[in-house]
């Protein structure tokens, strides 16, 4: 071909080419196009276009003239051989002439079977300056400069469209990929920053109680009928709490008093009589006997009305919910109604979900947010936590733990209520993010 010819025809069949391949509707049509039409800029006896396949590696994918080509054709195990060997040390848009010589020795038979005179190989280029396939041409003579030139250009506009028709990978595949094209010096940032130490918290809801605070429970089964104090009223010790329906107690006493009155009054006779008589002599004994009876009846069953009336055994703060909600309501024995609080005695009180469990020692550190005070905190350290858990009022799981104010802070209210987050051993950031995916994994599928 005479370069008047190739500057002239051979440059309007490369347009029209391009146009072509800008039209295409299908990755399969530039792949049609790309191993049929360059003939009319180079021709070839035949035609192979490589693609990469999922390990890098370049593989056979469409062949000039044929339709398909079976997977374990000779033909085809040779070329992926001697494409993998050449393909490497392509550069993207560049054609290279190969002769015979440059495959291995185990590769040339199949040279001489399959290929012609001379090959010319380029690889197809991407924008962003990889590689998409080449081809491979068997040609009868070797290719003159301006023939290599316009075949180049194709292979710019193969490589284009090819990339452009690629799958586009999913939105997680892509954020890997652009990690993975990342500097080494942002991966190195990166996990320097994973290996950060931070100490383990978590958050729980917390409470302010009386530290020793005294139980008052209801000494008897019966019916609360009075209050004498008021929800959070400070008392003095001794001082009436409430007191309980007594007029089945009342009732009570007055019929022991009565049976030990008549008891006494038997024995009494009785001991008269047996001066003068065997026989009443006879039951002094079982009379004494009832006697005593009767008077340890009498004497518990005052104990039980003394007992109706329940008084403070120390001064302090009377927490307990509202009077109406105890007035009438049936107690039975040992049944908290009032807990009695030391003010200048406080303690903070927390339900740690097992969910959130951490390994806390005594003397942790305890920070509490409470909810009247949203930008103030209070300092604790942990002094109790409970082994078992139990099932608190909301129906969570959790612990139950303990904290003193730290010293110098000032005293708070009790029944303040917040946030506290306590603070564990030292671990890793990788660790702080991984905690609770890695905790719902086993629970999920038992690693």
């Amino acid at each position: 071909m005479s370069e008047s010819s190739i500057n002239l025809h051979s440059i309007g069949t490369l347009l029209q080419i391009e146009q072509d391949v800008r039209q295409a509707g299908s990755e399969n049509a530039v792949e049609f196009i790309a191993v049929n039409d360059t003939w009319r800029i180079l021709p070839y006896r035949q035609a192979v276009l490589w693609r990469l396949d999922a390990a890098g590696l370049a593989s056979l994918k469409l062949v000039s003239g044929l339709a398909e080509l079976p997977a374990d054709s000779p033909y085809r195990q040779w070329m992926n051989a001697a494409l993998r060997h050449v393909a490497p040390s392509l550069t993207p848009g560049k054609a290279r002439q190969l002769a015979r010589d440059a495959l291995p020795e185990a590769l040339q038979d199949g040279w001489d079977e399959w290929a012609a005179h001379s090959v010319l190989l380029v690889a197809l280029p991407t924008p962003v300056g990889g590689c998409v396939g080449g081809l491979w041409l068997s040609l009868e003579s070797a290719a003159g400069e301006a023939e290599t030139a316009l075949v180049e250009r194709l292979a710019g506009a193969y490589g284009h469209a090819l990339w452009a028709w690629r799958a586009r990978p999913s939105g997680w595949r892509h954020s890997v990929a652009r990690l993975q094209a990342r500097p080494r010096r942002l991966w190195l940032a990166a996990a320097l920053v994973a290996l950060i130490p931070m100490r383990l918290t978590v958050l729980a809801p917390a409470e302010i109680i009386g530290k020793d605070a005294k139980l008052i429970a209801a000494p008897q089964d019966g019916v609360v009928a009075r209050f004498f104090v008021k929800p959070n009223q400070m008392v003095a010790a001794g001082a009436p709490l409430f007191a309980l329906e007594d007029t089945g107690a009342r009732n009570r006493n007055e019929v022991a008093a009565k049976s030990r009155a008549v008891a006494a009054a038997e024995y009494l006779r009785a001991t008269q009589k047996s001066f003068s008589d065997g026989a009443s002599k006879a039951d002094l004994s079982s009379l004494n006997a009832r006697l005593e009876e009767k008077s340890a009846e009498a004497q518990y069953v005052q104990d039980m009305l003394d007992r109706i009336q329940v008084r403070a055994p120390a001064a302090g703060i009377a927490v307990f919910s509202d009077q109406n909600d105890w007035l009438g309501k049936p107690v039975q024995t040992g049944e908290r109604i009032i807990l009695l609080a030391d003010p200048a005695k406080v303690q903070i009180a927390i339900r740690l979900p097992v969910d959130d469990a951490l390994s806390l020692e005594p003397g942790a550190d305890v920070k509490l947010y409470l909810n009247v005070a949203p930008l103030g905190t209070v300092a604790g350290v942990l002094t109790q936590s409970s082994y078992e858990p139990t099932l608190s009022s909301e129906g969570v799981v959790a612990y139950h733990l303990k904290a003193d104010l730290a010293p110098g802070e000032p005293l708070q209210r009790i029944g303040l209520k917040g946030t506290a987050k306590l603070y564990g051993g030292w671990a890793p950031l990788i660790y702080h993010v991984l905690r609770k995916p890695l905790a719902v994994a086993r629970r999920t599928l038992g690693v």
